[in-house]
């Protein structure tokens, strides 16, 4: 849910131009690999600045020592995610529609 969420919101906070995967790839460059032993402030600092805002510490202190609810239900409508009797289908006029085109790589 956390990387969903920061994905969301960096894609949000930038005009969809970066998003989560933007971050783990500065972490990635920086050294913060399997083979580093480096505190979760650092990788979720190098990531903030790669996005070029606070997502990562921001929801990361909202969410590490207590459960955040989250509508799920809105998100899915906010995104254009719509459940049917025909299965899942996408509303492309919803208002974070092109968010969700770039997390699903169809632009």
């Amino acid at each position: 849910m956390f990387c969903l969420l920061t994905d969301i919101e960096i894609r949000k906070q930038t005009g969809n131009a970066k998003g989560l995967q933007d971050a783990l790839r500065a972490i990635n460059r920086a050294g913060g690999t399997i083979e580093a032993d480096w505190p979760f402030e650092r990788v979720i600092e190098v990531g903030d600045k790669a996005t070029h805002g606070k997502v990562l510490v921001e929801l990361y202190s909202q969410m590490a020592s207590k459960p955040v609810p989250v509508d799920l239900l809105d998100l899915w409508k906010q995104l254009g995610v719509v459940r049917g009797d025909r299965g899942v289908t996408f509303d492309n006029g919803a208002a974070l529609a092109s968010i969700r085109a770039s997390i699903c790589g169809i632009v």
